[in-house]
């Protein structure tokens, strides 16, 4: 008796865990959380600049302007420079329109760039001696502060996986199908050389949506 009720015990767990929603499921696509011990001009960073309240209204002015503006606001209010730099590839001349009121600026930040587009991110520079040392670099690998390290061997062939079905897809006529699983691989697998075409596809998708409609 106590056999079989193991296995019923056992076969439900595993019927469980593949289903999404369940807890097992979510639990294992939860990033693990990155521990990072920061210099003391990161630490200001992630821990005062990054915590001043903004309030901005944009309409239709450059990504970079109102970047520089969260930081103009932020040295005001901490009387410290907050310095940024830009990644390779970083939309900063994207025009946005763009409203915060007395939001944390890491709040308004996060809202910001997810709106302006998928993957966009940020690394608070935590190295000691380094001339960006505590400065806010922009990415266009979805961070959130924290650099993502980088990914493994599994990773990579599963957005490549992830990838072929995409391209399928894509050959086959079926762009409104690819789209979505593109979307996942871009937002999943940032970092990934997949992660990188999928952007890529899911720009010159837009562009075509954008031609088909000027006809």
């Amino acid at each position: 008796m106590r056999a079989i009720l193991f296995a019923v015990l056992s076969a439900g767990l595993i019927s469980s865990a593949g289903k999404p929603g369940t807890v097992a499921a979510q639990a294992a696509k939860e990033p693990a959380k990155l521990v990072v011990k920061d210099t003391p001009l990161a630490e200001f960073t992630r821990t005062k600049s990054l915590k001043t309240k903004v309030t901005v209204d944009f309409t239709e002015v450059k990504l970079g302007e109102i970047l520089k503006e969260f930081a103009h606001l932020a040295e005001e209010k901490t009387d410290e420079p907050l310095m940024l730099s830009y990644g390779p590839g970083f939309p900063f001349g994207q025009k946005m329109t763009f409203a915060a009121k007395n939001q944390p600026l890491e709040v308004a930040l996060d809202t910001l760039l997810k709106k302006a587009g998928p993957g966009l991110g940020y690394v608070v520079v935590s190295k000691e001696g380094d001339k960006y040392d505590g400065w806010v670099r922009m990415t266009t690998t979805g961070e959130r502060g924290i650099e993502t390290p980088p990914p493994g061997a599994a990773e990579e062939a599963d957005a490549a996986k992830k990838l072929v079905l995409a391209k399928k897809l894509l050959d086959a006529g079926k762009p409104a199908s690819a789209k979505p699983v593109l979307e996942i691989i871009a937002r999943e697998f940032p970092a990934t050389k997949s992660g990188a075409e999928a952007k890529a596809l899911l720009e010159k998708l837009e562009k075509e949506k954008d031609k088909e409609k000027d006809k």
